[in-house]
Order: structure tokens, then C-alpha cells, then sequence
């Protein structure tokens, strides 16, 4: 009888430790465990929105990350678990869920095989000789996240989209698995995600002029940073109900790039960049950054305008045509 006591001790023992044979230990900055981003805007959710449309996106994160094999083990990847509480994704309700932009891609985890993305990062395993946390290998992780439309559009809803605040968003861990236990791998966390709601009907934008055509330029008098002309032109946004909110813009350049963040540069002519203005304040709107478009309102129409300002980027410019395009994704508040 106490062999049999015996065997199946060790048998227990032999599943712990198989089960935990290729964890992972990953902190931020070597030795956090967490950390939390809070959501300090409220979010208005048309029900006409299709599925997967993104409702919100957060600013771009980088954080130092180091990850070690807890127990001896032989080489494995890192990798990233998106929901790592909530695999079954039932805690948001049926409307909601977080996914992260990682790698120059959004990562839902409704489209994830297992919720999970393979980093490019190997540990090569270790001994209990030489030792498991000397192997450990640092590396930059860059994301933002953001908040998505899991339903299909529908009509005649208003309210909360979900009752939970705060949302564990991401883990790293090993191949096998996460670990749960505290404090052995870092997980981000968001919270104020019960600030979200959903209103009654959507907004039309309607630019006009919908191209802004500078015209010819002499390149004669050339000056860096010379205004050449200004075009005037404006963003209207209209919608059918008197529902109570405001839209944000968020401008990403096509065929150009914004490298100081508020100056649109055509990649066919850097001789030249283009910036908006609102007016009559003349302040300029950013790229790669939301903004306010609509302030908070029950109008049914408001006129946006702006001025689309040329200037010279060089002294020395290069002759021959330039465009570049910008688009607008549009979040309501």
C-alpha cells in the first residue's frame, strides 16, 4: 500500500513538473510584474459601426523588456498573449474587445490561433550549472493599443458597451503556456474601458474642396521655410440626430511622411511641405496624433475651417510636380 502511495506522489510531482517545463519569466525593466494605462477620454459608439471597426487607439509605447527560462530548460521563443485572463473572451461582453498594434500590425485576438503572436526573440536554454537567469536576453517593445467593435452594426441602442473598468491587455511567456502565478510575468493592464458608450446615430464627414490644387509655383525665390500660399478649404460633419458628442481626427500621410509631426512632406518633392491650419486661431493640427475635430455637441452640422498652408522646405528645390495625401480616421467622444 505505501508503494502505491509513493507512486503516485511521484507522479504528481512529475505532471508539476512537466507542466511548467517551458515557462518563461519576463519583467518590465528586469523586475516589474505590471503596469496600467488609463483610458482619460470618453469613447461614443455609433451602433451603425461594422465589426472591427477601431473605436479608439492609444499613443505609441515603448518599454524595455527582459525575459530569462525560470527552470533549465532548452532553447524556446518568446511570445506575446493578447487577453491572457480572459482567453475564453467573455469578461467585456459581446460588443467590445482590446487588441494591440505590435510589429506594424493590429492583433485581434478573435483572429489569433491561441491569442498569441511569436516574438522574434530566442532564449538558447540553460543548466542548472551555468545557470538560467544569466541567459536572460533584453529587447525594446513597441505597441499601442487599441479598443475594437466586436458586434456587427444594429439599431436602437444606447449605454454602457461594457461594465468592466480595468483589462489585463497583454502577458509574455513561453511556448507552452502562460504562468499565472503573481509577480512572475508582467502584465499590462487597461483600464477605464467602462467609459465607452453607445449613441444613437453616426456623423458624415464632407471635405470641400476635396483636392487642394497650390496652383504653379516659381521656385525663384526659394526660402527655407518661406510660406509660398495658403489654400483655404473645410471638413463638415453632419449627422440626423441631436445625440450629445464630439469626433476627434487622427491624420495619417499617404505618399509622404510628417517627420516633425505637423509638416506633410510629398515623397515625389521633399523641396516643399504642407501644413493645416484651423482657423481663425492659425494653430496647426498634428499627424500621427488625434486632435479635435468636433468639440462636444448636440449640432446636427458644424463647418470646420481650415487653411492648407505651402512653404519651402530648401533653398535649392527641385523642379517639377509634388502631391501628397492625407486620411483622416475619425473616433467619437
Amino acid at each position: 500500500m505505501m508503494k502505491k502511495i509513493y507512486q503516485l506522489i511521484s507522479l504528481a510531482l512529475l505532471l508539476v513538473l512537466t507542466q511548467k517545463s517551458y515557462a518563461l519569466a519576463c519583467k518590465k525593466d528586469g523586475n516589474q510584474a505590471s503596469d496600467t494605462i488609463m483610458i482619460n477620454t470618453t469613447i461614443a459608439v455609433p451602433n451603425a459601426l461594422p465589426k472591427d471597426t477601431v473605436l479608439w487607439r492609444s499613443d505609441n509605447y515603448s518599454i524595455s523588456m527582459t525575459c530569462w527560462q525560470d527552470i533549465p530548460t532548452g532553447s524556446e521563443y518568446v511570445y506575446f498573449y493578447l487577453s491572457p485572463r480572459d482567453q475564453g473572451l467573455t469578461q467585456l461582453g459581446p460588443d467590445l474587445e482590446v487588441g494591440i498594434h505590435l510589429n506594424g500590425t493590429d492583433q485581434r485576438c478573435t483572429q489569433l490561433a491561441g491569442c498569441r503572436v511569436q516574438l522574434p526573440i530566442r532564449l538558447d536554454g540553460c543548466n542548472i550549472n551555468q545557470g538560467c537567469k544569466d541567459k536572460a536576453k533584453t529587447f525594446p517593445l513597441n505597441f499601442n493599443f487599441f479598443l475594437s467593435k466586436r458586434s456587427p452594426p444594429s439599431t436602437g441602442r444606447e449605454g454602457a458597451l461594457t461594465t468592466v473598468s480595468t483589462y489585463p491587455a497583454f502577458q509574455l511567456d513561453g511556448v507552452g503556456g502562460m504562468n499565472y502565478l503573481p509577480d512572475s510575468n508582467f502584465v499590462m493592464t487597461v483600464a477605464g474601458l467602462n467609459r465607452m458608450r453607445y449613441i444613437a446615430c453616426s456623423s458624415t464627414l464632407s471635405i470641400s474642396p476635396k483636392t487642394v490644387d497650390f496652383g504653379r509655383i516659381t521656385s525663384s525665390s526659394a526660402q527655407a521655410d518661406k510660406v509660398i500660399k495658403e489654400v483655404p478649404f473645410s471638413i463638415t460633419a453632419s449627422k440626423t440626430c441631436n445625440s450629445a458628442y464630439g469626433l476627434n481626427g487622427y491624420l495619417k500621410p499617404v505618399a509622404a511622411t510628417a517627420a516633425d509631426g505637423y509638416t506633410l512632406v510629398p515623397n515625389n518633392n521633399t523641396s516643399v511641405g504642407i501644413s493645416l491650419l484651423k482657423q481663425p486661431s492659425r494653430t496647426a493640427i498634428p499627424f500621427n496624433k488625434e486632435f479635435t475635430l468636433v468639440e462636444y455637441s448636440s449640432d446636427q452640422m458644424v463647418v470646420n475651417n481650415l487653411l492648407a498652408q505651402l512653404k519651402w522646405r530648401t533653398n535649392k528645390p527641385t523642379l517639377g510636380k509634388f502631391n501628397a495625401t492625407a486620411t483622416i480616421d475619425v473616433f467619437y467622444k
